[in-house]
C-alpha cells in the first residue's frame, strides 16, 4: 500500500519553520527514544506537518494523530502519552 506524497496544499497548514522545527524534533525523538520514523516517509511528513499545524495554533505540539474534543484543556493537562498501538507495537508513529 502506499499513501501519496503530502501536497503543497497539506504543507500550507503550517509554517515552514514550524514544519522544520518539528521535523528535527521528531528524528530527535526517535534518536532518544530508541523508536523509529514510519517506514513510508510520506507518513512521517503528514505526522511532521500535524505537529507543526499545532505548534503554529496552539503552541505545543499536542499529537495530530488524535480526535481531542478541546484541544485547549488537553494541553492544559500536560500529560500525553502517545496512546497509539502502533507506537507502543511496532515502536514507530503513523
Amino acid at each position: 500500500m502506499t499513501i501519496e506524497q503530502p501536497s503543497e496544499e497539506d504543507r500550507a497548514q503550517a509554517s515552514p519553520k514550524s514544519i522544520e522545527k518539528m521535523r528535527k524534533f521528531v528524528r530527535n525523538f526517535a534518536d532518544k527514544s530508541g523508536s523509529f520514523l514510519h517506514p513510508q516517509p510520506e507518513i512521517t511528513e503528514f505526522l511532521v506537518i500535524g505537529l507543526a499545524k499545532n505548534i503554529d495554533e496552539l503552541g505545543k505540539p499536542l499529537c495530530p494523530c488524535m480526535f481531542f474534543e478541546d484541544k485547549q484543556e488537553e494541553l492544559d493537562k500536560k500529560f500525553w502519552i502517545c496512546p497509539c498501538e502502533e507506537m507502543q507495537r511496532w515502536k514507530y508513529c503513523h
